[in-house]
């Protein structure tokens, strides 16, 4: 009885390992380019770093930063991301583009038009 016990826990343990490694990893170092609406271009660092079932997310753009935490629903990335000063919010929804990432971001109480982004990794 215990060692079917064992084997049926290994074998859950197994298929929940295999599932995670299934899923599309978006973890990683990435240049970023990017269009601010009424501000122009920029570009910059994002970080993608995996906890569980989410993802936190960091920015570096010239002296600015940004973070937030990240979900992943059929193959999109959507974060919930501030400042360092929490003087505002906004979202980002990526998804793979080849080996980038292909992304559409807006803020709170901002313009009615979404920004781009696109990432690539760092080699």
């Amino acid at each position: 009885m215990r060692r079917s016990a064992l084997v049926l826990l290994s074998a859950c343990l197994l298929f929940a390992a295999l599932s995670v490694e299934a899923r599309p990893g978006f973890s990683g170092t990435y240049n970023i380019t990017g269009t601010n609406p009424g501000a122009g271009a920029y570009r910059g660092v994002l970080t993608i770093t995996p906890r569980g079932d989410v993802y936190d997310v960091r920015w570096s753009i010239a002296s600015l930063k940004y973070f937030g935490v990240g979900i992943v629903v059929n193959d999109t990335l959507s974060v919930a991301y501030t400042d360092s000063n929490h003087t505002f919010f906004g979202v980002a929804s990526c998804q793979r583009s080849g080996g980038s990432l292909d992304g559409r971001w807006a803020v709170a109480g901002g313009p009615a038009v979404t920004g781009t982004e696109i990432a690539t990794p760092r080699r």
